[in-house]
């Protein structure tokens, strides 16, 4: 099968398999055009379909296990990809990045603790640790006038003086687009190394990094501690959320051991028959339909600056390093934060808000999934448009 313009421009009818991004209820209503949450409105890789296919005429879904094909074809694709080799035993299966963003908090640190974060950032980076009992310590990052972040390492060392143990790092960052390159994470690293903090990276949107920019992962650092732990998953690369897999990958057997046995004792130690073999198939089989969807999404990014530019000239769009999500600044139009989701539903589209990202980094700002099909991006953006001028 050919993955090209006209692939990904035909998108997918997802009505009826009750998608959370299409029929949330609260959300969304017949009629809007979704330009919200982190999944994408194209079909999977024929691969992943087949094999699924072939899974489920076996007819029994038993107890099921991950294998050493599993930890393989995770341990092939990373070498493959992003040129950052470890071992199948360095490896953990999860049910999901945010499920091991918990298990991390719960088990490097204690009660009462202080994490550190930066704010904009996923909404679940404050939730895992406010939940977990601990300290949310806010590093918010900085940004220029082109709306391009860098990280505050002054904030992020006083914490570390005041005591924090551990920082929880979003690389690539979302929703800010940032591809942190090696200076910066080295400064990080070793900044954390000298305070004796540990450090976990969400690394889930890896695979979305656009020349010139390259994807640096924290593992690939000589500097980074053996403790240093990444959080991985196929599900936003190949669209496989809803099945619900993700990997812990750390050097050190102790740190997966502590997450092991955190993991069984929350029940969730049996991986998902389909999310197995849907995820092995993505890592081993797939890689021109990643290849052609990373095209794709350039040039949906080219239309979307162009139509802002055209219909919001004032706003500000961060620069799209990574991720298929973009950062606007929509704080030049005066328009009271509180209102903007309204307006767009009112306009029939759904997008971010941006206080989920942060309630005091996020004011003023929204997220915008270029994940789908060009012509509903741009339908959506002009509908995102007239809500934000005219109410």
């Amino acid at each position: 099968m050919t993955y090209d313009q006209a692939f990904f421009d035909a998108g997918i009818d997802r009505k009826g398999t009750n998608s959370v991004k299409w029929a949330a209820r609260g959300i969304m209503r017949e009629g809007m055009i979704p330009l919200w949450v982190a999944d994408m409105d194209f079909p999977c890789a024929q691969p992943i379909r087949d094999a699924l296919i072939r899974r489920a005429e076996h007819t029994c879904y038993g107890y099921t296990f991950e294998s050493a094909e599993d930890a393989q074809a995770v341990t092939d694709f990373w070498r493959r990809r992003h040129g950052v080799v470890f071992r199948p035993e360095d490896t953990l299966m999860l049910p999901t990045v945010v499920a091991g963003l918990r298990a991390c908090v719960n088990t490097m640190t204690q009660p009462g603790d202080g994490v550190i974060i930066q704010t904009p950032v996923y909404g679940p980076f404050t939730a895992s640790v406010r939940e977990s009992g601990r300290v949310v310590l806010d590093a918010r990052l900085i940004s220029d006038q082109n709306g391009r972040y860098r990280m505050d390492y002054e904030a992020i060392e006083h914490f570390l003086q005041q005591g924090a143990r551990l920082m929880i790092l979003c690389n690539p960052h979302n929703p800010v687009g940032r591809a942190w390159d090696g200076e910066e994470l080295r400064s990080l690293v070793m900044l954390l190394k000298r305070y004796k903090a540990r450090l976990v990276s969400d690394e889930i949107h890896a695979d979305f990094v656009y020349a010139p920019k390259r994807f640096i992962s924290v593992l690939s650092l000589p500097e980074a501690d053996e403790r240093t732990l990444s959080l991985v998953s196929a599900s936003k690369t190949f669209n496989v959320a809803g099945l619900q897999q993700a990997t812990a990958i750390c050097r050190e057997a102790d740190t997966l051991s502590l997450l092991r046995k955190y993991l069984e004792r929350a029940g969730a130690a049996c991986g998902n028959i389909f999310a197995l073999t849907a995820t092995r198939a993505a890592y081993t089989s797939c890689d021109d339909w990643l290849d052609g969807l990373l095209a794709y999404l350039r040039r949906n990014q080219d239309a979307l600056r162009e139509l802002l530019a055209e219909l919001l000239p004032h706003a500000v769009i961060s620069p799209m390093e990574a991720t298929y999500l973009a950062w606007a600044d929509i704080r030049a139009y005066d328009t009271p934060h509180c209102e903007i989701g309204n307006r767009c539903k009112k306009h029939g589209v759904a997008l971010s808000d941006g206080q989920f990202f942060g309630h005091s980094a996020g004011e003023g700002f929204m997220r915008i999934n270029y994940g789908c099909p060009r012509s509903q991006l741009l339908e959506g953006v002009q509908r995102f448009a007239h809500a934000v001028k005219e109410g």
